[in-house]
C-alpha cells in the first residue's frame, strides 16, 4: 500500500483491484504486462492524475483481442505506452477517443506520429472520410469521427509538449493553426457534400477567422451567395440551413462542431445567408462600429473563391477606409466595459478568468484589434497582429512581449484545462482537487499558477489601460 501511495494512486484497494485485471490468466499479453508493471505505474505516476490513468488502461485491455493488441504495441514501442500512460492520466477525452479508434495507440511511437499535419493532408482526409458513404447521416458521422481522431492527435502532440518541436512557432500558436487547419477541412468537406446549386461561400469569423481555434471553441460563420432572384435565396437559405445542421448536428452526440452565425447581419433576426448585394447594402448603410470590428477577423474558408474574393473587396473599404474615428474608439471602450461587467459568468473567479479577467484573452485581443483599426493594421488572429503592430511601429516590443505573454499563457492554460476536465471552463479551477490536476498538466503546483497569472496579466493589464483604454 505505502509503495502505490508513493506512485501517487489515492485508492490502494482498487488499484490492486486493477492491476490484477490487467495482469491475470497465462496469455502473453497479460505475461507482457506483468513485466513492464514496474515501468507502466512509474509513467502513472507522473500523469496529473494516476487513478484516472490507471482506469483508462483498464477501459482500453478490457477483451482479450484488444488486451493482445494493447501490448503488443506495448511490446514494440515502450514510448508508446509511456506517452499513452501520461494521456490517459490527463483526462477522460483520451480514454474515450482511444477506445473508439485503438489503432491509433501504436503512432504515439512513431517518430512522426504526431507530427503537425498540413492542411492539404487534413482537406483530404475529410473528404476521403465521407467519399464511399451515401447518405447525409452517414456522411456526418463519418467527419465527426475524422474530426475527433484528428483532434485526439493535435491534443495528444499538445500535452506531450511535441506541437512545436523542430519549428519556429511556439505550443499555443502550432495548436491553434492545426484546430484550426482541422475546422476549415470539415466546412468545407461539408460544403461540398451538400453540392451547392448556387455561388456559395463561407466566412470565418471570430477565433475561427483569426486561425486560433481553442478546444473548446464554435464557429462563427457568415454565410454568402451570389444571387439576386428570390429562388437564389430560397436556395441560398435551405443550403445554409443543411450545413449549419450538418455541423452542428441535431444533438450534442451527432455534432461536428458548434457553430455560430449571431455576427451575421441582423444577428438571430437575420437570415442564415445573405447575397453579396445584401451585404454591400448593409454595411454601407447600417452597421455599427462592433460589427465592423468583428470583420477585422472576416477570412474566407470554404465555398466558391470568387464569391468569398467579392465579399472581402465589400468588407475593405468598410473596415479600413477611415482610421478609428474617436467616437468610434470610445463605443468599443463601453462595450468592453460592459463585457467586464456583464459577463463573466456565475461561479467563475473574476480574480482568475482566463478569458474575462483583467489583463487576459479578451483585454489582449481588444486592444489588439483597436490599434489594428486605428493603424490600419491588417492580420486576422491576435497573435499575427500584435507581431504586425510591433513591426508597424505602432507597438512597443515590451509592449508587444506582455500582451503576447498574457495571450499565451491564458491560452495555453484554458486549452489544458478542457482537456482535462473534458468540458469548457474559462476560469482556473476553485475545487482543490481539479486545480492540483490542471496544475500537474502543465508541469507545475497550484501556488506557482496563480502566480504565474498574476504575473502575466497585471503586466497586460498595464498596457491594456494605457494603450486601450487611454489612461496615463
Amino acid at each position: 500500500m505505502a509503495r502505490l501511495d508513493a506512485f501517487g494512486f489515492s485508492d490502494a484497494e482498487r488499484t490492486r483491484q486493477a492491476l490484477h485485471e490487467l495482469t491475470r490468466g497465462l496469455t502473453r499479453s497479460s505475461r507482457l504486462m506483468q513485466q513492464m508493471l514496474p515501468l507502466l505505474l512509474g509513467w502513472l505516476s507522473e500523469s496529473p492524475d494516476p487513478d484516472l490513468g490507471l482506469l483508462g488502461l483498464r477501459i482500453l485491455t478490457t477483451g482479450d483481442q484488444r488486451a493482445t493488441e494493447i501490448a503488443f504495441a506495448f511490446r514494440e514501442s515502450p514510448e508508446a505506452a509511456r506517452r499513452l500512460c501520461l494521456l490517459l492520466g490527463t483526462g477522460r477525452l483520451f480514454a474515450d477517443t482511444f477506445e473508439h479508434q485503438p489503432d491509433l495507440i501504436p503512432s504515439l511511437g512513431q517518430a512522426d506520429g504526431l507530427a503537425p499535419r498540413p492542411p492539404g493532408a487534413l482537406a483530404a482526409g475529410s473528404v476521403n472520410a465521407l467519399a464511399w458513404r451515401e447518405h447525409t447521416e452517414d456522411r456526418q458521422l463519418g467527419l465527426q469521427r475524422y474530426k475527433r481522431r484528428e483532434e485526439l492527435r493535435v491534443a495528444a502532440a499538445d500535452v506531450l509538449d511535441l506541437a512545436a518541436v523542430g519549428g519556429g512557432d511556439d505550443q499555443v500558436v502550432v495548436t491553434a493553426a492545426q484546430l484550426t487547419a482541422l475546422a476549415e477541412a470539415c466546412v468545407s468537406a461539408a460544403l461540398d457534400a451538400l453540392a451547392p446549386p448556387l455561388p456559395f461561400s463561407v466566412i470565418a469569423m471570430g477565433r475561427f477567422g483569426g486561425a486560433e481555434l481553442s478546444y473548446a471553441s464554435d464557429l462563427d460563420l457568415l454565410l454568402v451567395y451570389d444571387g439576386s432572384a428570390p429562388a437564389d435565396f430560397a436556395a441560398a437559405e435551405r443550403l445554409g440551413e443543411n450545413l449549419v445542421r450538418f455541423l452542428a448536428g441535431a444533438t450534442p452526440p451527432t455534432r461536428v462542431y458548434p457553430v455560430d452565425l449571431a455576427l451575421r447581419p441582423q444577428g438571430k433576426d437575420g437570415p442564415l445567408a445573405r447575397s453579396l448585394d445584401g451585404y454591400a447594402a448593409y454595411y454601407g448603410r447600417w452597421a455599427q462600429t462592433w460589427e465592423r470590428q468583428a470583420l477585422v477577423r472576416a477570412r474566407p474558408v470554404a465555398g466558391d473563391a470568387e464569391v468569398a474574393r467579392r465579399f472581402m473587396e465589400i468588407v475593405e473599404p468598410h473596415v479600413w477606409r477611415r482610421g478609428l474615428p474617436e467616437d468610434d474608439a470610445r463605443e468599443i471602450r463601453r462595450m468592453k466595459a460592459r463585457i467586464e461587467r456583464e459577463r463573466l459568468p456565475a461561479g467563475d473567479d473574476p480574480q482568475f478568468h482566463l478569458k474575462l479577467g483583467r489583463g487576459s484573452l479578451s483585454d489582449v485581443e481588444f486592444c489588439a484589434q483597436l490599434l489594428q483599426m486605428r493603424h490600419g493594421v491588417r492580420a486576422p488572429g491576435t497573435m499575427t497582429a500584435l507581431a504586425a503592430l510591433e513591426a508597424a511601429g505602432a507597438l512597443l516590443p515590451d509592449d508587444h512581449a506582455a500582451l503576447a505573454e498574457a495571450y499565451r499563457f491564458c491560452e495555453r492554460t484554458r486549452n489544458r484545462l478542457f482537456l482535462v476536465r473534458g468540458a469548457p471552463g474559462d476560469a482556473l479551477p476553485s475545487r482543490p482537487e481539479q486545480m492540483t490536476r490542471l496544475a500537474r498538466s502543465l508541469g507545475t503546483d497550484p501556488h506557482d499558477l496563480r502566480e504565474r497569472y498574476r504575473r502575466a496579466t497585471r503586466r497586460c493589464r498595464a498596457v491594456v489601460e494605457r494603450l486601450f483604454y487611454g489612461k496615463v
